[in-house]
Formats: C-alpha cells, structure tokens, sequence
C-alpha cells in the first residue's frame, strides 16, 4: 500500500497537478486523495485506483509497483502432452458428394 501512496503523489507531482486537479480528472474526491497520499488506506477500491491511474496516463501496474515485477521472469508450468494428437478430419472433394 506504501507503493501505491508514494507513487500516486509522485506522479501527480510529476504533471503539475494539485489534489484538486486530480480529483476533478479522475472524479475521486480530494479527500480521498489526501488520505490515500498520507498512507491512509480508507476509501481505496479498484475502481479508485483505476480511475486514479487512468487519469494520470498509467497503468494499474504503474502504480501498485507490480510493473516492476513484470521484468522478473516468471517459472514456466511444465507442459504435459496427454494422449495422442487428433487427427484431422479427411476433407471430401466437391465432386464426390452427389
């Protein structure tokens, strides 16, 4: 939750907003807002979060600080083969049908 408090101001900041100016562009009110930048956590739902990274042009990721994960590779699922592959379905020329 830290992440996402210090990274929201930090890009708010970084356009030039006030709380104001967010609030009216994400339609979240400003004391959300307020609280959520101070580290409260009253008031955050995933649509709030949405909004809020939707009107400052990043992804959800941007701002929860799992983009940063996104970099790491992740473990491929060992894949299994199950039974024998399908055949396929023998095609009948036009002329045949009649």
């Amino acid at each position: 939750m830290d992440i996402f408090c210090t990274r929201l101001k930090a890009q708010r900041e970084r356009l030039g907003w006030n709380q104001s100016e967010l609030a009216r562009r994400s339609g979240v009110p400003s004391q959300v807002i307020s609280r959520l930048e101070s580290g409260a956590r009253a008031g955050l739902t995933l649509d709030v979060a949405r909004r809020l990274a939707s009107a400052l042009g990043v992804g959800l990721d941007a701002l929860a600080g799992t983009l940063d994960d996104a970099a790491k590779p992740v473990a491929e699922a060992p894949t299994r083969r199950r039974g024998r592959p399908r055949r396929a379905a023998p095609t009948v020329p036009a002329s045949a049908s009649g």
